[in-house]
């Protein structure tokens, strides 16, 4: 399996706090990679990294075959690269088809979009919603959603340009496990019909064991554990809460 995203010797600090130490890991095309860490372990840091959010102080970062380190977010969501966030921020006076749209306008990759009508982009929105199963909210206001409605909008935004690979960043955290079941559904539907890649990032080890291809496990900032899902040690602390900026 081939490498779509590779990210190499990752350290970052902020003041003297070192929170990530030489962070490698790899996604390869269609495979679903598991991030585990308890919280302030680095996790999130790491998603802030390779989304292009944030750059890193040293290593490097490779996607589809070429070097990103210094690519801001906008041109990484462009070329195919998406994400979610740990804490839903939507626009909230947009409605969910405007925030959708929004992001399809944003992130045109490139690929068989040019000279495409606004309809044509609606259609394809409207299609997204669908299948996140926020058609029938598309004409609310983003700060109307419930929880696990927030999570769906997070998950059209990612999906509206088609994208290779997803960072999923605690996507299923504080949701019931009617939502829970149904992003799940989703994910793998992506996954599966689509070829889509995700790096889903989680302190549960029990749902990367249901989700994931193998798994890599952060503490401290480093890595100190990959292999299969199923077999994340249990010497390393599964912590619940969030881990925002960890």
């Amino acid at each position: 399996m081939s490498d779509l995203l590779r990210a190499e010797g990752i350290e970052k600090a902020f003041g003297a706090t070192r929170v990530l130490r030489g962070v490698s890991l790899s996604v390869g095309t269609a495979e679903v990679v598991g991030l585990f860490g308890p919280n302030g372990a680095g996790k999130t840091v790491m998603a802030n990294v390779l989304s292009g959010l944030i750059f890193p102080d040293r290593g490097r970062i490779l996607y589809d075959g070429k070097e990103i380190t210094r690519l801001p977010m906008d041109a990484r969501f462009r070329a195919g690269l998406t994400r979610t966030f740990q804490i839903p921020s939507p626009y909230p006076a947009l409605t969910v088809m405007e925030s959708v749209l929004v992001a399809r306008l944003c992130g045109d990759p490139g690929r068989g979009g040019k000279g495409r009508s606004l309809r044509e982009d609606g259609e394809e929105v409207e299609s997204v919603l669908r299948r996140t199963g926020l058609f029938a909210q598309r004409f609310w206001p983003a700060a109307k959603l419930s929880q696990g409605c927030l999570r769906r909008l997070e998950f059209a935004r990612a999906i509206s340009c088609r994208p290779k690979l997803v960072l999923l960043d605690e996507v299923f955290s504080a949701l019931s496990a009617k939502d829970e079941a149904e992003l799940a559904g989703l994910m793998r539907s992506l996954h599966e019909d689509d070829g889509i890649s995700f790096l889903l990032i989680s302190h549960n080890p029990l749902l990367l064991a249901e989700m994931c291809d193998r798994a890599v496990a952060i503490e401290g900032g480093r890595v100190v554990w990959g292999g299969e899902p199923a077999d994340l040690p249990a010497v390393l602390p599964a912590a619940t809460g969030d881990d925002t900026g960890q």
